[in-house]
């Protein structure tokens, strides 16, 4: 039997999942009990969202045979918020509207709208990746170090920043994202 055919894959699978909403879900207990001033409760949410944020990445190098690429992640992030923009989402809101529930139905439309926001910004730097235009651009632009804040103008970002040091990774360009 294939490992992917197993039902110890899909266990896999179901594990992850379970992982990455106890991750989320507890980081929003977490700002809750901040906001409540409850830091003691807070820090065990903190700590056992974390937890789940580790078991969640080992359970998916099991799953992908390894780490996966930022390029790749890139492209099925992009994937994932195309197909719950325009699948997920505009089925919310059709049903929503079915059953007269219009303010749901627009907030299901706008919630796909910042999806397919996110596809946008996530295709682009996979489209940047790919053509090798992440830190040089077919035009100049003013590019800003995410480290310092200095900003400097040209058709590629500096290898290295000349104020802080740090690599080009810390660059973008100006006003884009």
């Amino acid at each position: 039997m294939e490992f992917q055919d197993s039902k110890t894959y899909l266990n896999l699978q179901t594990a992850l999942e379970n992982e990455l909403r106890t991750n989320a879900l507890y980081g929003l207990f977490k700002k809750r009990s901040d906001q409540e001033i409850l830091l003691e409760i807070s820090g065990v949410f903190e700590t056992i969202s974390r937890n789940a944020q580790f078991i969640g990445e080992r359970l998916r190098r099991i799953l992908n045979d390894g780490d996966t690429s930022t390029f790749q992640n890139l492209v099925d992030a992009a994937n994932q918020e195309a197909f719950v923009a325009n699948d997920i989402y505009n089925e919310f809101s059709r049903v929503a509207t079915e059953e007269g529930y219009n303010d749901l139905a627009s907030l299901f439309n706008g919630i796909a709208n910042i999806k397919l926001n996110h596809y946008s910004t996530l295709q682009t730097f996979a489209d940047d990746m790919e053509s090798n235009q992440l830190f040089c651009k077919p035009r100049e632009n003013l590019w800003i170090c995410l480290g310092c804040g200095n900003i400097l103008s040209g058709i590629c970002a500096p290898a290295i920043c000349p104020i802080c040091g740090y690599p080009q990774g810390y660059y973008q360009v100006y006003g884009c994202y």
